[in-house]
């Protein structure tokens, strides 16, 4: 498995726990922050660029409301976040 793939995974887990849009806000912060740390930079554009492919391919029936909002929040927050690092 690429090292991209792992760390999607790692947050796909995160998120599913997140009830709260700032929790979803501080775990994609914190895995951009330890991908950063432990892999460099290069790794951070790929795993973002999967993960929100996975978030924009989920069905909302797979979830409860609040798992269903927070995901939902999850891909416009990395759809934003790619934006303002472009910049």
């Amino acid at each position: 498995m690429m090292k991209a793939d792992k760390y999607v995974l790692l947050i796909a887990e995160q998120l599913k726990t997140a009830v709260l849009n700032s929790q979803v806000e501080s775990i994609i912060l914190g895995a951009i922050a330890n991908i950063e740390q432990k892999e460099g930079a290069d790794l951070i554009s790929p795993v973002l660029t999967k993960l929100l492919a996975w978030l924009e391919n989920l069905s909302p029936l797979d979830w409860n409301s609040t798992q269903w909002g927070c995901l939902r929040y999850a891909s416009i927050y990395l759809r934003k976040y790619s934006k303002m690092e472009l910049v």
